[in-house]
């Protein structure tokens, strides 16, 4: 429990919990769809992160759209960006037609941050900060995945500490 003053108000006791911000309706995946499954899936859920996850809850790992972007980059080009100057107007198109049906498996972020559900917002503001992540998977003692926790969601916690707009929703 943390005891905190702001500058308008009194002495208030604050103890977050990761379950109090974290949200329930996360977006999943199994890792055997496509780029085109998980792109309009991103696009119908207006989101840039999806849980990937096993038949049974646990995570698997995580796709952002910066994964698809890198999976995107032909690799001369990661090798030597300046090249980009000199592709032709269609390799973009081109490229996203040759990757369309690669499964995500091949290049989602597999080595994933979790956190439990029960623990202190601070670690998880801290995790976020220490592996320079956007998201964090929340699970339950079993590694199953019950939630999902973001920058937004961190933005929400702040704005109740300083009494700031709406940041319950």
């Amino acid at each position: 429990m943390y005891i905190f003053m702001t500058t308008d108000k009194p002495l208030q006791q604050c103890t977050f919990t990761i379950d109090e911000w974290m949200r329930d309706d996360v977006v999943t995946l199994p890792a055997s769809v496509t780029v085109s499954e998980a792109i309009e899936t991103m696009l119908d859920k207006k989101t840039n992160g999806i849980v990937i996850v096993d038949g049974e809850g646990h995570v698997g790992g995580i796709l952002s759209s910066w994964d698809i972007i890198k999976h995107i980059v032909p690799d001369y080009l990661e090798e030597d960006g300046h090249l980009a100057l000199f592709e032709s107007a269609d390799t973009f198109c081109n490229r996203v037609e040759e990757v369309k049906n690669d499964t995500i498996d091949q290049f989602m972020t597999k080595d994933v941050q979790t956190i439990k559900q029960h623990g202190s917002l601070m670690k998880a503001v801290t995790m976020l900060s220490k592996f320079h992540i956007r998201q964090l998977p929340v699970v339950d003692d079993t590694g199953k995945l019950v939630g999902y926790l973001n920058r937004t969601d961190i933005k929400r916690a702040v704005g109740k500490v300083l009494g700031i707009g709406s940041y319950l929703q």
